[in-house]
């Protein structure tokens, strides 16, 4: 069992104008027109290049992504290291450990949107995800066991000008509109291949 505790949003952070919670408001209803006016321009592809270091580790890098109708690229490219704490070198947190990241994450983005949108200030978002694995399936011990997770719980702690049925309102919308929700509770097709020589 694994647990990753997010990244808490203080009230402390800048507050910059026509923005709430952080958030550009105008740009992401202008988004939000534009996207559906012209649905191509919704049409993303984000990269991750990945490379083995040793044993168990590898490390990704994401800096390019396509968007808006064009290509485009993060203000850097950000690196992620990955390793497994019983047959590796503890490098870094499992690859499982970052879809939990991942999960956490997305949601907790959509609460802040949410939160924007409707104009509630958020004083804190923080929130526990817990993933459960049985690891015989990954090493080929119990074909019958599955490889994944069998169960990931997301517990929130959300702290805001709302009362309780608006913030379970918006944890509700913020699962509903998650891409990594989505693609962890639907079918994703995924192809894997060798590169041609």
């Amino acid at each position: 069992m694994t647990a990753i505790q997010s990244t808490e949003i203080t009230s402390a952070r800048p507050q910059r104008e026509g923005e709430t919670n952080g958030v550009p408001t105008a740009k992401m209803f202008g988004a939000i027109a534009k996207f559906t006016d012209n649905g191509d321009l919704a049409a993303f592809r984000f990269t991750a290049r990945n490379a083995w270091v040793d044993g168990t580790a590898s490390t990704s890098s994401i800096h390019e992504w396509y968007g808006i109708g064009a290509d485009q690229q993060h203000v850097e490219e950000f690196r992620f290291t990955s390793d497994h704490p019983t047959l590796g070198h503890g490098y870094g947190p499992t690859p499982q450990e970052y879809v939990l990241h991942a999960l956490a994450s997305c949601i907790t983005a959509g609460v802040a949107t949410g939160a924007a949108a409707r104009g509630i200030a958020l004083h804190s978002v923080t929130s526990t995800v817990t993933g459960e694995i049985d690891v015989r399936g990954v090493l080929g011990v119990d074909p019958d066991v599955r490889k994944g997770f069998s169960r990931i719980e997301v517990a929130f702690d959300v702290q805001a000008d709302a009362d309780q049925d608006q913030i379970d309102a918006l944890i509700a919308s913020a699962t509903k509109y998650s891409a990594v929700f989505d693609m962890l509770t639907g079918p994703t097709q995924v192809v894997v291949g060798r590169v041609e020589a």
